[in-house]
C-alpha cells in the first residue's frame, strides 16, 4: 500500500490518468488534478475540498468515495464539516 501526502505532489503537465485508489493517502487533492483526464483517489484518507475546474466534478462519487472528509462537488458539499 502506498501511503504519502497527496497535497505535496506536483503532477507533470503530461500526465492524464492517476489510480491511488485503495492506498492510505492523505491530506488535500492538489490544484493539478484539474488537469488530469482521469482520476481515482477512492479508499483513502484524503480531506478538503475537491478543486473545481477540468473534469474533476465530472468522474463521479465513485472515483472519490470512502475517503476522510473529501468533500465539494461531485459529493456533498464542504459545510457539514466547517
Amino acid at each position: 500500500m502506498l501511503a504519502f501526502d497527496m497535497g505535496r505532489l506536483e503532477f507533470s503537465k503530461t500526465l492524464k490518468h492517476l489510480d491511488v485508489s485503495h492506498n492510505r493517502v492523505y491530506g488535500k487533492l492538489p490544484e493539478g488534478v484539474t488537469n488530469l483526464e482521469w482520476l481515482d483517489v477512492s479508499y483513502n484518507r484524503l480531506c478538503g475540498e475537491i478543486p473545481k475546474g477540468g473534469i474533476v466534478q465530472a468522474m463521479g462519487r465513485k472515483s472519490y468515495s470512502h475517503n476522510k472528509c473529501l468533500c465539494g462537488s461531485p459529493l456533498p458539499s464542504c459545510k457539514k464539516y466547517m
